[in-house]
């Protein structure tokens, strides 16, 4: 991604204008979707123009709400302030449950929670927390970071790629609160960003992490056991092969963030119900309406964890074939594409 000097006053100047279009212009995309969607005898052309309007409106108003602040805050001189910090993730909680709230309403999608008590407890608890998750298709970030901000009032810091910055809310909000934004280019400068954001979590904070880098598709999942092949970890290969739901996870993020939070335990979290889609083009054909997201939670206390960094990722991947043990249960279907990649 180019520097932010260089990247925010394209992407700000764009967003904004484009708002400001889609909302103005809103009555006719209505009316576009509404013909298109009656002509296609599909719900799609008008959800996804309900939505876009709806982001577009949220984008205006954070985006707005970031120059109050960072004027309000001496011209950004006192933004990583502890006061501003506390704001900003209000920002956050009304992008992110604003935009949740949006996305089940639209869908019909419910959300099902398996939530054991020790799980429960942690999160109530006023202590750090690391969230180890599986990535399955569209929205199970926004879902999943709006139930631990919503439910639980925790505040999350993300591990994310900074192509995600293209979106200027997220690049500035994630710039001024303790978010690990990475140029994954750069390994050694995102392990160090991972466990220096894990270090800085405050008693309601917990890093939100997938470990396994990406979307599951099975392209995806054939070209992770392919280079574990070719590194030479066949140990690990053969874990993987056995594992049909998930991709291999990659430990380096995973090892960096209990580093970082060596007395912090691990909440291991699974999903499933609302479809594999992770492309525009697959999640048009399969939007998921009226599913319902089932989630399980496990916590992995710290003393239960090893110290060594070879056990650890054993005992990681141990967590991934247990992930991968309940969702065959949950009769989730492995895509029929999947055996010609990993054949």
């Amino acid at each position: 991604m180019p520097r932010a000097a260089i990247r925010r006053p394209v992407t700000i100047t764009t967003w904004v204008v484009l708002s400001i279009v889609v909302l103005a212009l809103s009555p006719l995309l209505y009316a576009a979707g509404a013909l298109a969607a009656a002509i296609l005898r599909r719900p799609q052309p008008l959800l996804l123009v309900r939505f876009a309007i709806a982001y577009f409106a949220l984008e205006l108003r954070i985006l707005c709400w970031c120059g109050v602040l960072w004027i309000a805050s001496g011209f950004g001189a006192q933004i990583r302030s502890p006061r501003f910090r506390a704001l900003h993730y209000k920002l956050v909680r009304t992008f992110v449950c604003t935009l949740a709230h949006r996305l089940r309403s639209l869908l019909d999608i419910d959300i099902d929670p398996e939530m054991p008590g020790d799980v429960q407890r942690a999160l109530e608890a006023d202590q750090p927390l690391l969230f180890f998750s599986r990535h399955a298709g569209p929205g199970d970030t926004l879902l999943l970071v709006d139930l631990l901000l919503r439910v639980y009032d925790r505040l999350p810091s993300a591990v994310f790629k900074d192509t995600l910055a293209i979106d200027p809310c997220i690049d500035l909000v994630g710039h001024r609160l303790p978010q690990a934004i990475l140029d994954t280019s750069d390994r050694e400068e995102s392990e160090e960003r991972i466990e220096e954001v894990a270090r800085s979590l405050g008693p309601r904070g917990i890093l939100v992490l997938f470990p396994e880098g990406g979307n599951f598709t099975p392209e995806r999942r054939g070209r992770a056991l392919r280079k574990l092949w070719r590194k030479g970890r066949r140990r690990a290969a053969r874990q993987a092969r056995e594992m049909e739901h998930v991709m291999p996870p990659q430990p380096t993020g995973a090892c960096a963030a209990m580093r970082g939070q060596p007395d912090a335990g691990v909440i291991f979290s699974a999903h499933t119900g609302l479809g594999l889609a992770a492309f525009p083009k697959e999640i048009w054909r399969h939007t998921p309406i009226g599913g319902t997201l089932h989630t399980q939670m496990w916590l992995a206390r710290a003393a239960d964890r090893p110290a060594d960094s070879e056990e650890q990722i054993e005992w990681l991947y141990g967590w991934w074939q247990r992930i991968d043990d309940w969702l065959d249960e949950q009769g989730e279907e492995t895509p029929a594409e999947e055996s010609a990649q990993t054949a």
